[in-house]
């Protein structure tokens, strides 16, 4: 198991790197968030890994920071979510809105990743609902936090959004880019004006 690699980045494109050590180029893997963060090729760059076998491969695949490694980990541990759908979620979502949207039920956030069905997103939520509230310090009785009622307003949004001719994507991410707009809409239409609001 490689859990990190460390060398000269010696080439980036748009879903791996290449990673030079003592003369061995490692392709590696790797959501959006940390491919954007990395430096120009020629620098030194560290990558916190996870090696992934399968009968007729061996991939590495990296990450800038350990908790999305980590996450990315858990969600190989969910029947049905391989590598390449791990990491459309994790290249999706910033990491403490996937985080909160598991913790809290939200499956249609989930589920606005394309590829990942209703389906997946319940057994994403029911599998790691409770690890990742724990590795929050949050307790039992904190993890009902209108997840169900929040999913089904932000679904509805995201339907009002496709519906005005914004793809599911630019919808999704319309609605999750503000923070404070989030915090204070509680309804359809409250959701729908932070994204519209973010999409002039």
């Amino acid at each position: 198991m490689i859990a990190h690699i460390s060398g000269t980045l010696e080439l980036k494109e748009k879903d791996f790197a290449v990673v030079d050590i003592m003369g061995v180029g490692y392709k590696i893997f790797a959501p959006a968030s940390t491919l954007n963060n990395l430096p120009s090729p020629g620098n030194k760059v560290t990558l916190f890994t996870e090696q992934v076998v399968r009968e007729d491969s061996i991939t590495l695949y990296g990450f800038i920071a350990k908790e999305e490694r980590n996450l990315f980990t858990s969600l190989l541990t969910v029947s049905g979510v391989g590598p390449k759908s791990a990491m459309a979620i994790i290249s999706s979502f910033p990491l403490d809105k996937l985080v909160t949207a598991i913790i809290q039920g939200n499956s249609a956030f989930i589920t606005s990743v394309p590829g990942i069905g209703s389906k997946t997103a319940q057994k994403i939520i029911i599998d790691l609902k409770e690890k990742l509230a724990k590795s929050q310090g949050l307790k039992p009785s904190e993890l009902s936090n209108g997840g169900e009622a929040e999913s089904t307003v932000i679904s509805d949004a995201l339907s009002a959004l496709v519906t005005l001719g914004y793809s599911a994507r630019e919808a999704r991410e319309a609605i999750m880019s503000s923070k404070a707009g989030l915090e204070e809409a509680k309804t359809v239409e409250d959701f729908i004006k932070v994204a519209l609001k973010n999409l002039s």
